[in-house]
């Protein structure tokens, strides 16, 4: 079931919006490579990266700030220069210790819990233009 779950609205914009505007892209995720890859090559994702770190690559995964700190590294910014999209608490909490600006978009199993911790929280990526976005955060 989960190899037949589509993209999330507005994921593909965010992710060519962001390459328009000359921005590394990571992924930072709890998941396991193993787990990642597949639905990466279904998706035709990999290209959209620069770095892509998974639960292999540390020995903590999120709430703890390991994969974020990994991935600002290896795209080479500061975490204070790097934004994090999230959709779970957890995720929102790693970046948020790491340093990084959060904002948050929660998806159908996480829109009831309380994101006041993000830096941001829009309801979807749909619509949205990642430049507003970023410009929010710079203001």
């Amino acid at each position: 079931m989960v190899h037949q779950v589509p993209l999330l609205p507005g994921i593909l914009d965010a992710l060519e919006e962001a390459k328009r505007l000359g921005l590394a892209v990571g992924l930072a995720t709890s998941s396991y490579r193993a787990w990642i890859e597949p639905h990466l090559e279904r998706l035709d994702l990999r290209r959209h990266f620069d770095a892509i770190h998974t639960a292999d690559d540390v020995e903590k995964v999120k709430p703890d700030p390991a994969l974020y700190r990994l991935a600002v590294g290896s795209l080479g910014v500061e975490p204070g220069e790097a934004v994090a999209i999230e959709d779970s608490l957890n995720g929102l909490r790693a970046a948020k210790a790491a340093g990084l600006y959060g904002i948050a978009v929660p998806n159908a199993m996480t829109a009831g819990l309380d994101f006041s911790e993000a830096d941001l929280v829009v309801p979807t990526l749909d619509g949205q233009k990642l430049e507003m976005l970023v410009a929010r955060w710079n203001d």
